[in-house]
């Protein structure tokens, strides 16, 4: 790497100049911390805008100053500003020092926002005992002095050109050109910029230089064009000329991307250069968009006041008067030295431009660098990782999805899910091998780019992307998605839904211990990118089952390192299109955008916001109130009582739609307790519910009443119309009543009834209760549990005391075997009914065996038979529709069935 000799000498002889030309109309700095400290009216400040590239800049001084005022003023006095213009030339810099020195009421100064005149003025303001923040000195030299009234609000170039260094890292930029205009604050930039590229392995190939009296740089461009190769050009220098430099790079055939520094963040660029300036990068610590409540607020009182966007100069002079007004209050004086010291030790100040401290000698530490891109003449913010400190009392509306959840989040560990609620976080934050497409339901690639299946049916092998990344960077690989199916069959693993695992080769055999060889499992990786499964049996459906949370990549470093706590957000490492930064489990969850996402550019909302609200009354409250995006579907059912009200408002009508849900409502019975071992009880039980009279007077959803349990139109469901199953007939559930013992209920045990708790499930629950006793004469005692303890009970029937339970399923992919196989086949461990049938079993066997689609129907046609009407093990009472409201500026929206929701496709259209 070529070393650049840097501009010290040349600006440390300026600032000696400097010290010569106060003038005799100076006032000391005794004589002005006297007269401060006498003085009890206006607050007088220097104002010095750097208008040779237009800005906001004394828009921002103006709107703080009357914020100020109009709060009564620090210490109850009124700041004056006295503006002036050193338009960056350093002649008129220093007259308007002079002037500002020999006024005797001055006590500080904000603006001269450029290096070469802002460090001689400097030592104007220090020898007369004036204040001096700065609002854009980027050269490191401007506090070397350790003055003791020499400050900035900028970052310096020490920080910039090894952030700058790292963006062009992360652009995956090799081979870089550095161009600097010397003996400016551009030139020692550059020189930090290429060091610290060359430390990340950047190839500097070549380094070239230019006077601001240049106009003419074709042959520094043509030359760079001709003899190098490059994938961007660094360059380090001051508008116009710079953007001239760029425009004519253009015109030599250089179409790379040029990164800048502070200098070139104005509007002014795009005048110079034109389109020439596109793909041009520059650095900002300003960003409108952050979600630091400071910054908010900040915008929107200067868009109320100025009705513009406010652009970084206009942030910085706020922010520097705002300071000021601070430190007089804080140190109880107006006198500068007081000023100073307390200016010196602020820690975390929340300004415009975000959160920051000062250090003793007057630069600053903690700001935020963002990184900006020219596009058809307009700044366009780089996606980027925000530092700011995760609030869950503070949300940022315009750029915050904010969904309700009912119950806890259980888990996030893909192996582990088996709730619906898991089961859209988990979507949002790790990718399957395929997903489904929202309007077919098919298979689609997502990890997986393409997949092939043998000749037999038996063995799939999937390609996948190599572009996938951890957030940490590290490349998701075949061997992260066998290690994780590995980790999920091992018996002391536990996965709750293990059986979806069994279609592999040898895994029921594994789960079991009666193989203990773990690498026989039906799943290998024959390379970093392309998995391999050998099936038990043939099955179409593979693909979509390939996409299930239990079949996605895991990173086994973390898991293995934190065990059970790899999912906290410390810990986690996800490579989905989000990721986890906040979790409270039972209040909010936070999401932010993952920027290693292989489709990060594509994803448009920053955060999601998943708050745990246990009753649906709240959520359609806290919707009407705007403080929810989306409420019903797959989130949190809106309240059945209020579903008629919604539909009919004029308002929330609008906002209201009804989708596929893929779900059924049913009860299961637990048929090792007594009297639901009693088949004649259960199909008592099944005749004696009205379901028809239960969806038009309790939920009043509209819904499809059920005697099945696959929901239409998955492969394998049951025609209503073909009669399958028990439908209401009071007299019938009598008769079978009586035959099981107990005429008109006498002598019937009093029996328990399990749901989760939900405002929803218990007005069904009384509405059975009441059924039950009105035509059967039997009571039933209602029991509501917390999810975590409801799911407890359902996977382990026999440490409860429970008869009837809730057992609502939502489909994981579409196809019977889904449910019927994985749900109910007494040979899978999922058995919540503790039911055992030997036709039922050879039924789902014979399912599997066979690749015939309407030989699977009828199998499963049989097996619905058995299960909810011969048997009666199973009470379905209707299929369940998605009823949701979306706010009008969610733009994209679409329910997702199956497979959780693709907010990664949806994007926020504020008013």
């Amino acid at each position: 790497m070529r070393r650049m000799q840097t501009g010290k000498q040349f600006i440390l002889l300026i600032a000696v100049l400097s010290v010569f030309s106060c003038g005799n109309d100076s006032i000391s700095p005794e004589e002005r911390a006297k007269r401060a400290a006498a003085s009890k009216g206006d607050i007088c400040i220097g104002v010095v805008d750097s208008s040779f590239d237009p800005s906001l800049f004394e828009e921002g001084v103006n709107l703080a100053v009357s914020e100020i005022n109009e709060q009564g003023g620090p210490l109850g006095r009124k700041i004056k500003p006295l503006f002036y213009d050193d338009k960056r030339y350093i002649n008129i810099a220093q007259d308007v020092a002079r002037k500002l020195a020999a006024h005797p009421d001055v006590v500080a100064v904000v603006g001269h926002r450029y290096s070469g005149v802002a460090v001689p003025v400097s030592i104007i303001y220090e020898t007369t005992g004036i204040v001096f923040i700065s609002t854009g000195a980027t050269d490191p030299s401007f506090t070397q002095y350790g003055g003791a009234y020499t400050f900035r609000n900028m970052l310096s170039d020490d920080d910039t050109g090894k952030e700058t260094a790292k963006l062009a890292y992360q652009k995956g930029f090799k081979k870089m050109a550095v161009i600097y205009e010397r003996e400016t604050a551009g030139q020692r930039l550059a020189d930090i910029f290429s060091e610290e590229a060359d430390k990340l392995g950047i190839t500097i190939v070549a380094v070239r230089s230019y006077f601001k009296w240049q106009k003419d740089f074709r042959s520094i461009t043509s030359e760079l064009a001709k003899n190098y190769k490059f994938d961007a050009v660094f360059i380090g220098g001051l508008l116009p000329f710079a953007g001239e430099l760029i425009k004519q790079a253009r015109t030599m055939g250089i179409t790379v991307p040029f990164i800048g520094g502070h200098s070139l963040d104005s509007p002014e660029l795009f005048t110079v250069a034109g389109k020439s300036a596109d793909h041009v990068i520059v650095p900002s610590v300003f960003n409108p968009d952050t979600p630091s409540k400071s910054t908010r607020d900040f915008v929107k009182k200067f868009r109320a006041k100025f009705g513009v966007m406010p652009d970084t100069w206009a942030a910085q002079g706020y922010d520097a008067v705002q300071l000021l007004a601070y430190s007089i209050e804080k140190s109880g004086s107006a006198v500068p030295i007081a000023i100073g010291s307390a200016l010196r030790f602020i820690e975390n100040w929340k300004g415009a431009t975000g959160s920051y401290s000062f250090k003793l000698n007057g630069d600053i530490t903690g700001k935020e660098i963002f990184f900006k891109e020219l596009l058809n003449g307009k700044f366009e913010l780089l996606d980027y990782e925000s530092k700011e400190e995760i609030s869950p009392f503070y949300v940022v509306e315009e750029i915050t999805l904010r969904l309700p959840v009912e119950g806890i989040i259980t888990t996030i560990d893909p192996g582990f899910s088996q709730d619906v609620s898991s089961i859209e976080v988990i979507e949002q934050m790790f990718l399957g091998l395929t997903d489904f497409d929202p309007k077919t339901y098919e298979a689609v690639p997502e990890l997986a780019q393409s997949w092939t299946v043998s000749d037999d049916g038996k063995t799939y092998r999937f390609k996948l992307r190599e572009d996938v990344k951890w957030t940490n960077g590290k490349p998701v690989t075949a061997h992260d998605a066998v290690w994780a199916i590995q980790r999920n069959i091992r018996p002391e693993t536990k996965c709750p839904s293990v059986s979806m695992l069994y279609i592999l080769k040898n895994a029921k055999a594994i789960n079991s211990g009666e193989i203990k060889d773990v690498s026989l499992l039906g799943v290998h990786a024959p390379d970093d990118f392309t998995v391999e499964f050998e099936l038990e049996h043939a099955a179409a459906y593979f693909p979509g089952m390939a996409g299930l949370a239990i079949y996605r990549p895991l990173p086994r470093e973390a898991v293995e390192e934190y065990g059970e706590r790899w999912t906290e957000p410390e810990s986690i490492q996800t490579n989905g299109s989000y990721k986890l930064v906040y979790w409270d489990k039972g209040m909010l969850m936070i999401l932010k955008k993952n920027l290693n996402y292989y489709d990060a550019p594509k994803v448009s909302i920053p955060e999601v916001r998943f708050y745990i609200i246990p009753e649906s009354a709240v959520g359609l409250v806290m919707y009407e109130n705007n403080e929810l995006d989306i409420t019903g579907g797959n989130y949190l059912r809106l309240p059945f009582s209020q579903l008629n009200d919604v539909k009919s408002n004029p308002q929330l009508g609008k906002e209201y739609s009804r989708a596929p849900m893929f779900a059924t409502y049913a009860y299961g019975f637990n048929t090792k307790r007594p009297p639901m071992d009693n088949l004649l009880v259960r199909k008592a039980i099944c005749a004696a519910v009205d379901r028809q009279f239960l969806i038009d007077l309790v939920t009043k959803s509209g819904d499809s009443p059920a005697t099945t349990y696959t929901p239409p139109p998955i492969l394998g469901s049951v025609d209503p119309k073909e009669g399958v199953g028990i439908s209401f007939d009071p007299l019938q559930a009598k008769k079978w009543l009586a035959e099981a013992g107990y005429p008109d209920g006498k002598g019937f045990p009093d029996i328990e009834l399990l749901y989760n708790a939900s405002p929803t499930h218990s007005e069904i629950a009384h509405a059975i209760q009441a059924s039950l006793e009105y035509y059967l004469n039997i009571r039933i005692r209602l029991r509501e549990e917390k999810w975590e303890n409801y799911l407890k009970y359902l996977v382990q029937p026999e440490t409860s005391s429970h008869h009837i339970f809730r057992f609502g399923w939502s489909v994981d992919y579409p196809d019977a075997n889904n449910i019927l196989n994985e749900l109910f086949n007494p040979h899978n461990p999922d058995n919540s009914t503790g039911w055992d049938n030997a036709e039922f079993a050879d039924l789902m066997t014979r399912a599997l065996e066979t690749t015939d689609s309407q030989e699977r129907k009828e199998i499963y046609k049989r097996a619905e038979q058995i299960l909810c009407q011969e048997q009666a093990v199973i009470f379905p009472l209707y299929f369940e529709a998605a009823h949701c409201l979306v706010k009008p500026r969610v733009k994209g929206w679409y329910q997702m069935a199956i497979g959780g929701q693709h907010i990664r496709n949806w994007y926020l259209k504020n008013q």
